[in-house]
């Protein structure tokens, strides 16, 4: 499987999954209509398990979306990419042993730091001078 492939997985998993848990959860629900006594008879008029399934399938959807429009401002150039295999960099995540804000690539799996952001303006040190006059250093070695 390619990077590229890789990251598609990656990425539209999370819809998918939504989805068949939505309908597993529904067709229990549909399924526990059927049951004889209290808990067949309480649901028996209920339309939970197809609100259940409209509202997984809205919510997979909503995901794909998402993550569709993602690829396209990727396609673009708009989103940042790995600079190792050129694949779309996952959000930001606070990352292990003092890292700091890392992103993790979606297609190889390779974390870039994200605190190394170079500012758009240059801002001056500020200098801790008290005495202008003073001599300075006379020698680097």
């Amino acid at each position: 499987m390619s990077y590229v492939g890789r990251m598609y997985l990656r990425m539209f998993t999370p819809g998918l999954l939504a989805l068949g848990t939505g309908s597993v959860a529904a067709a229990a629900m549909r399924a526990a209509q059927e049951f004889p006594g209290d808990v067949g008879n309480f649901s028996l008029y209920s339309h939970l398990p197809r609100w259940l399934l409209v509202a997984s399938v809205c919510a997979g959807l909503a995901i794909t979306a998402v993550q569709a429009l993602r690829v396209r401002l990727w396609e673009r150039g708009a989103l940042a990419s790995c600079y190792v295999c050129g694949c779309l960099l996952a959000p930001a995540r606070t990352g292990r042993g003092g890292l700091g804000r890392v992103r993790p690539c979606l297609g190889c799996g390779k974390v870039h730091g994200v605190n190394h952001q170079v500012a758009a303006r240059v801002v001056p040190l500020q200098v801790a001078v008290t005495d202008g006059a003073a001599p300075g250093v006379r020698s680097a070695r």
